[in-house]
């Protein structure tokens, strides 16, 4: 699993980068070398692809990013595919959930946040580009190639350009119906954060930390709402969606491992066969002979 907010703060040589309050600008071609790989992120990030494609997967559902593409991706886990042959160039902006909120409190009267229905539930959140936005991205281009730094007041208004430029645009009412949502909530929905997340391998730490709670806080809460520690829980999850894709999919073995989020094909297998009495093969025939 890789941290990629972590990676590119830590390692600034790979990437383009512009920091202001907590707040990361990144310019960088994208060094994914595997066909998939599992990415991590502690803070939310508007992506904008300058060239090439990923796709993006998370509970089922799929995103194709390509050139031109805009995404608010929201922190926690997903996996992302490296088409054959294909690179990626893409300017990323994780911006924290405090930011976020402050700027919805000073724009909440500039802002339609009244009668917000339309749903946001999903890990990615595709964005409308106009030509205000398409204009924000190509003027931070020099941002990054200037000798000096930018001082960070002026990183933080364009940071406010960037989030109200796709906020005021009529076809990004979903991210503005998200952003709302996330305004009203005192701490992220612990449900949702594992729901979300538990077909990743996180630790303890990191979940506590997009629940934004300490670990015995975490803890606690956690045994309370589900009644289970977090591994049993998470191990229970993973195992009802295996049994879902070997019986409804045509995926490998090794495929559904790695969706599920086992360390491995021969892990998977050993666990699967342990807690189901049979191996992953034997079950998904089964299903298909009884079906």
């Amino acid at each position: 699993m890789v941290n990629l907010y972590e990676v590119l703060k830590n390692y600034p040589s790979l990437s383009k980068q512009l920091n202001c309050k907590g707040m990361l600008f990144t310019n960088y071609d994208c060094p994914q070398t595997a066909s998939k790989e599992k990415f991590y992120v502690e803070c939310s990030y508007i992506a904008y692809v300058i060239s090439g494609r990923r796709i993006f997967h998370k509970n089922s559902k799929s995103w194709e990013l390509k050139e031109g593409s805009c995404v608010f991706v929201k922190k926690g886990a997903h996996i992302s595919e490296k088409p054959p042959t294909e690179g990626w160039c893409v300017m990323v902006f994780f911006i924290p959930d405090n930011f976020l909120k402050q700027l919805i409190s000073e724009n909440k009267n500039s802002l339609s946040l009244t009668n917000l229905s339309v749903e946001a539930d999903d890990m990615v959140l595709p964005l409308d580009v106009n030509e205000l936005s398409r204009s924000f991205f190509v003027s931070m281009l020099p941002y990054f190639t200037q000798t000096d730094p930018p001082p960070e007041n002026l990183l933080e208004l364009k940071f406010k350009e960037l989030v109200l430029s796709l906020l005021t645009n009529q076809k990004n009412k979903h991210f503005l119906s998200y952003l709302s949502h996330l305004c009203n909530e005192a701490n992220p929905s612990l449900t949702e954060i594992m729901q979300n997340n538990f077909a990743f391998n996180l630790t303890l730490q990191e979940y506590a930390k997009l629940a934004c709670k300490s670990v015995p806080t975490f803890k606690r809460e956690f045994k309370k709402i589900f009644n289970d520690s977090p591994a049993k829980w998470v191990l229970k999850k993973r195992l009802t969606l295996a049994t879902e894709l070997l019986g409804n999919t045509s995926q490998t073995v090794a495929e559904i491992g790695y969706e599920c989020g086992f360390e491995n094909q021969t892990h998977f297998s050993r666990v699967f066969k342990e807690k189901m009495g049979a191996s992953p093969l034997q079950f998904r025939t089964k299903f298909q002979t009884a079906g």
